[in-house]
């Protein structure tokens, strides 16, 4: 009786094996259990994004792709598979985003294409691919492709070797030009009708372009490309052609683009922050800018974020310990801004209300702060490169 009583407490023990379930049935056969339902066939479907929010950011992922981030969430929204050697940009209407892509037909070596890919925003799918005559550049830069700010052409800095740009006509999708500028780099687009250059010897070169004739100026030299150069990511309102280029050590000079530009008062970082200007002294120790993408000019409310950091003359590529934010009219310090950690590179959002910054560390990590307050709202370990482009006001 004893092992009849151990033996029946097993058959209630439902973690039993299933032999034991079997004695315990009496030996019954288990009927076979029922076929599962039939697989309903998959369909295949397309998200559709919002509008193009204030609070969205393309960000330069692992040398693969830009990664769509949404501000206020933390997340990530989708892809545009461009890598860090192509350039980015999104139309002043948001609905569409360009890409200027170089490809080899075995990744490194074979045939190569370059071609303008025209991206519709909502959907994130490739649309249109234009083909461009042959360009080689190594790094990303906003100034290497710039938009116009009514949408008609897209402008495209080459090196082939010879520097040059592109002129693209983003309604007929062609190349209609290519305008050699010798001694000359980057795109910074005017209000209308052409943009200019920055020159090695610090002065610009202008490109009036009606459609079909292109003009060339250049003006006298402003600022000295020896003892203190241009920061190539220098700033520029594609919808004003109001510019302010930004030197190694701190020296403003705005300028309005155009045929003839016109050249503001230069004025200093530093002394608008009640300190001494710096100078270029291999030991004179500074708060100076540097970084991949030290600047951001805001221009809702006429505000300039720079990545700042102590440092001795030449340290132009030294990653930013705190962002100082200035007001470009009254040129006056506004605010510091303490970040996580040394960065590489800094976004703001267009808006006016709760504008974010966008905070890339060396690491890869991306902190989005309050452009407001400073304080960190989100912290994505996301293997991000120093690369953002946000939307246009």
């Amino acid at each position: 009786m004893k092992n009849m009583r151990r033996f029946g407490h097993r058959c209630q023990n439902k973690a039993f094996a299933f032999f034991t379930f079997l004695l315990c049935s009496g030996g019954t056969t288990l009927a076979a259990p029922a076929a599962p339902p039939p697989l309903a066939a998959e369909t295949s479907n397309v998200a559709t994004l919002s509008h193009f929010s204030d609070h969205w950011a393309l960000i330069a992922t692992n040398n693969v792709a830009f990664t769509l981030y949404d501000g206020d969430k933390g997340t990530i929204l989708g892809t545009v598979p461009a890598k860090m050697i192509d350039n980015i940009a999104i139309s002043s209407d948001r609905a569409k985003i360009y890409a200027a892509v170089s490809m080899w037909s075995r990744e490194d070596h074979g045939t190569r294409e370059d071609f303008l890919q025209e991206y519709d925003a909502p959907h994130l799918s490739l649309e249109h691919e234009i083909d461009l005559p042959p360009r080689a550049l190594a790094v990303f830069k906003q100034q290497n492709l710039e938009l116009s700010a009514d949408g008609q052409w897209a402008y495209i800095f080459n090196m082939s070797p010879a520097t040059g740009v592109s002129i693209v006509d983003l309604h007929d999708r062609k190349v209609v030009r290519t305008v050699d500028t010798p001694g000359c780099a980057l795109i910074f687009p005017w209000a209308h009708g052409g943009f200019s250059s920055l020159c090695g010897n610090g002065s610009l070169t202008n490109v009036a372009f009606d459609g079909k004739k292109a003009q060339v100026t250049q003006t006298k030299s402003f600022f000295d490309a020896d003892t203190d150069p241009v920061f190539e990511q220098s700033q520029v309102d594609r919808h004003t052609g109001q510019a302010l280029f930004v030197t190694y050590t701190g020296m403003v000079y705005p300028a309005t683009l155009s045929a003839q530009p016109v050249l503001g008062q230069p004025w200093s970082l530093q002394e608008a922050a009640s300190q001494p200007k710096a100078g270029t002294g291999v030991q004179e120790l500074a708060w100076r800018p540097g970084g991949k993408q030290p600047f951001f000019w805001h221009k809702a409310d006429n505000r300039l974020y720079v990545l700042m950091h102590t440092g001795t003359y030449w340290t132009h590529k030294q990653d930013g310990t705190e962002v100082w934010v200035y007001d470009v009219v009254q040129h006056r310090l506004l605010q510091r801004i303490a970040l996580p950690g040394p960065t590489a590179s800094i976004a703001v959002s267009p808006d006016t209300k709760h504008p974010l910054l966008f905070a890339v560390q060396p690491s890869g990590k991306l902190f989005i702060l309050s452009a407001e307050s400073g304080e960190v709202t989100k912290t994505i370990e996301a293997r991000v490169a120093g690369f953002l482009v946000v939307p246009t006001p």
